[in-house]
């Protein structure tokens, strides 16, 4: 079960746990939360990946989606901390370059363009 929890939140970005499997119903709750953030009017979303233990194409499906849906809110996603199988799975996707995987978690890292 994939949990995602806020532990850090500014009017320019929050910074969102992510712990546990994304897979499709991880996926689920991930864009879940994300929608509920950016209807809520934060713009720049920061996500610690790294107590993600599993990534399948419905977890890279959600991060896209994420990302799409920030962008289109005039905002921006990034990922960061992932583990090595985490981040070997978005090198192959392509996703750590698209959206700027981070070796570290740090907040501010959501509000540069």
């Amino acid at each position: 079960m994939l949990v995602v929890t806020v532990t850090e939140s500014t009017p320019a970005s929050t910074t969102l746990v992510v712990s546990g499997e994304l897979d499709t119903s991880g996926a689920e709750r991930l864009l879940a939360r994300l929608d509920r953030l950016l209807d809520q009017g934060h713009r720049y979303v920061v996500l610690d990946l790294s107590a993600v233990t599993f990534c399948d194409s419905s977890g890279i499906s959600a991060l896209v989606r994420g990302h799409a849906r920030a962008s289109a809110a005039a905002g921006g996603l990034r990922l960061s901390a992932a583990s090595a199988q985490v981040t070997q799975v978005l090198e192959i996707s392509g996703l750590a370059r698209m959206l700027g995987l981070k070796s570290t978690v740090d907040s501010m890292d959501a509000v540069t363009p």
